[in-house]
C-alpha cells in the first residue's frame, strides 16, 4: 500500500516540478503587471464558483468505506453536475457585477469565457478522478493527471519562450488551459472505464449527502472567499504590480510546496475512513504519526533554507522579485503547518465528525477574511484600515494557521484520544538551533570564503541540512529504521506489482 502513497506523491511532485520550471520562465519573462491581471482574472472566476465543492467530495471519500459504495456514484455525479450549473450561473452574475467596477476591462471578456469553460471541463473530470481515488486506483487516477499537468507545463514553457511573438499572452494561456482540461476530461473517462456503475440517483442517497454535507457547506464558501478575496482587495488598493508580486509567492512558491503534503490526502483519507469504520484507531494513530514525523522533518528543512537564504535565492533566480523576500519568509510557514496537521484535520471527516472539522475551518477562514480586510487596504469604501498591503496579506494568510494547527490537535485528542506528538516540538527546537548556527557561520565565515552567490547558496543549504539531520540522529528522532523505510520506498518491484494489480482487476 505504501507504494500508492509514493506514486501519488511522486506523480504530483514531478508534474509540479514541470510547472515550477514553466512558471519560472513565465515569471522571469512576463511583466509583473500582466501576472497581476492573470491572478485577478482567476480570482474573479473562482469567487463565482462559491458552491462548487461544499464538502461533497470529502463526504464521498468517506462513503468509500461502505460495502455498497459503488451504488453512490450515480447520485454523487448528479448532485455535482447540478452544483456545477448553479456555480456557472453565479459566476456569470458575479462577472456582470464586477463589470461595473474599476477592476473590469472590456478586453477581459474573451479571457473570462475560456477560463469559465476550462473550469467547467476540469470539474466534470474531477468527479471521475475522485471516484478512482476512492477505489484507491492511484495509477489510473495519477497517469492522466500527470500527463495533462505535464502538458500544461510544456505549453506554458512554449508561451514563455515565445512571449515576444505573442500579442496577447494571457489569451494563449487561457486557450491552453481550456484545451488541456478538455483532453483531461477525455483521458479520465477512458481510464475510468469499468471503474464505476452509473445507477439512477436515489432520493435517500441525496438526503444522506445533503445531511452529511451540511456542516461543511458554510466552510466551503468561506474557503473560496478566504482564498480569493485578498487578491481583489490588493489589486483594488495597490494595483496589478502589487498583486503580481504577491501571486509570485502565494500561487507559485507556496502552492508548489503545498503539493508535497496535499498529494497523498486522498489516499490516507480513504484509509482513515476504513479504519474508523472498523474501530481501528491504533492504525489511524500510527499512520498519522508517520506522516507527521516525516513531513515535519522535510518541511522544516525547507523553512530553514528559506529563512537562511530567501533574498539570496530570489536574487539568483528571480531578480525582479527580490523585494518579495519578507513575504516569502512569512508565508513559508504555511506549507509546514498544513503538512504536519492535515492528517489530524481529516480524522474528523473519516470519523464522521464533520461538524468539528467545519467549525475549525470556518473559524480559521473567517479569521483570515477579517485580517485581510483590516490589514491589506488603507481604505475600503468609507472605512480606514492599516494599509499594510502585501505584508498584511501575508500575515493574514499565515497567522490563522497557527491556531488551526493547535485546535485540530486538541480536538483529535479530546474526541479520539490521539495525542499530538511532543517530538514535533523537539523538531522545531532542533530546526531553530540549526538555523541560528547556519546563519552565524554564513555571515562570519562562508560569505567571505565563497564570493560566488550560487556557491554560497549551495554550501549554506548543504551545511544546514547536514547539521539538522545530525541533530535529529543525536536526539534519536531519526534512526536506522528510518533509513530502511526510505530504502523500501525506492524498490521498483513494489510499484510494478501494484501497477499490474490495478490494471488487471475489474470493478467488483
Amino acid at each position: 500500500m505504501k507504494e500508492k502513497f509514493i506514486v501519488s506523491l511522486v506523480s504530483q511532485v514531478l508534474s509540479n516540478l514541470i510547472f515550477i520550471f514553466a512558471f519560472y520562465l513565465l515569471f522571469l519573462n512576463l511583466d509583473i503587471s500582466t501576472l497581476g491581471i492573470w491572478a485577478l482574472l482567476n480570482s474573479i472566476i473562482n469567487m463565482g464558483f462559491l458552491l462548487i465543492n461544499i464538502g461533497l467530495d470529502t463526504i464521498h471519500y468517506q462513503y468509500s468505506s461502505k460495502k455498497n459504495s459503488s451504488e453512490y456514484f450515480g447520485t454523487f455525479f448528479t448532485i455535482k453536475v447540478v452544483l456545477l450549473l448553479i456555480n456557472v450561473i453565479i459566476t456569470i452574475f458575479f462577472i456582470i457585477i464586477i463589470s461595473f467596477t474599476e477592476l473590469w476591462r472590456i478586453e477581459y471578456s474573451i479571457l473570462f469565457l475560456f477560463l469559465l469553460l476550462s473550469k467547467i471541463m476540469y470539474n466534470i473530470a474531477n468527479i471521475f478522478f475522485i471516484n478512482l481515488k476512492t477505489k484507491i486506483k492511484v495509477f489510473k487516477a495519477e497517469i492522466p493527471t500527470f500527463i495533462i499537468a505535464s502538458g500544461k507545463g510544456i505549453s506554458i514553457i512554449f508561451i514563455s519562450i515565445n512571449l515576444s511573438r505573442l500579442t496577447n499572452p494571457l489569451l494563449y494561456l487561457s486557450v491552453s488551459l481550456f484545451t488541456f482540461n478538455f483532453i483531461y476530461l477525455i483521458l479520465i473517462l477512458l481510464f475510468s472505464k469499468n471503474e464505476f456503475t452509473f445507477e439512477k440517483p436515489r432520493r435517500n442517497f441525496v438526503i444522506l449527502y445533503l445531511k452529511d454535507v451540511k456542516p461543511l457547506f458554510f466552510f466551503s464558501i468561506t474557503l473560496v472567499i478566504a482564498t480569493n478575496l485578498g487578491n481583489l482587495i490588493l489589486d483594488y488598493s495597490f494595483g496589478h504590480d502589487a498583486l503580481g508580486n504577491f501571486s509570485f509567492i502565494n500561487n507559485f512558491i507556496v502552492d508548489s510546496l503545498l503539493v508535497i503534503s496535499g498529494s497523498i490526502i486522498t489516499i490516507y483519507l480513504t484509509l482513515f475512513s476504513k479504519f474508523f469504520e472498523e474501530g481501528d484507531l491504533e492504525s489511524v494513530k500510527k499512520i498519522t504519526y508517520i506522516i507527521e514525523k516525516y513531513y515535519s522533518i522535510i518541511m522544516l528543512f525547507i523553512v530553514i533554507v528559506v529563512l537562511l537564504n530567501a533574498r539570496l535565492i530570489l536574487s539568483i533566480f528571480f531578480k525582479k522579485y527580490v523585494e518579495t523576500a519578507p513575504i516569502l519568509c512569512i508565508m513559508i510557514f504555511i506549507p509546514y503547518f498544513l503538512a504536519i496537521t492535515r492528517p489530524y484535520s481529516y480524522h474528523f471527516i473519516a470519523g464522521k465528525n464533520q461538524k468539528i472539522n467545519a467549525y475549525i475551518n470556518i473559524f480559521t477562514r473567517i479569521t483570515i477574511i477579517i485580517m485581510m480586510v483590516c490589514l491589506i487596504p488603507s481604505k475600503l469604501f468609507i472605512f480606514q484600515f492599516l494599509g499594510l498591503g502585501s505584508l498584511g496579506y501575508a500575515l493574514s494568510l499565515t497567522l490563522p494557521w497557527i491556531l488551526w494547527t493547535i485546535i485540530n490537535r486538541y480536538y483529535s485528542y479530546k474526541i479520539y484520544n490521539i495525542k499530538p506528538q511532543k517530538k514535533i516540538i523537539l523538531h522545531i527546537l532542533i530546526a531553530i538551533f540549526s538555523l541560528l548556527i547556519s546563519y552565524a557561520l554564513k555571515n562570519l565565515i562562508f560569505r567571505y570564503i565563497f564570493q560566488n552567490q550560487i556557491q554560497l547558496l549551495i554550501i549554506t543549504s548543504i551545511f544546514s541540512l547536514i547539521l539538522f539531520i545530525t541533530c535529529l540522529f543525536i536526539f534519536k528522532e531519526l534512526k536506522r529504521e528510518d533509513i530502511t523505510f526510505f530504502l523500501q520506498l525506492i524498490k521498483l518491484k513494489n510499484y510494478k506489482d501494484s501497477l499490474r494489480e490495478e490494471f488487471s482487476n475489474k470493478t467488483k
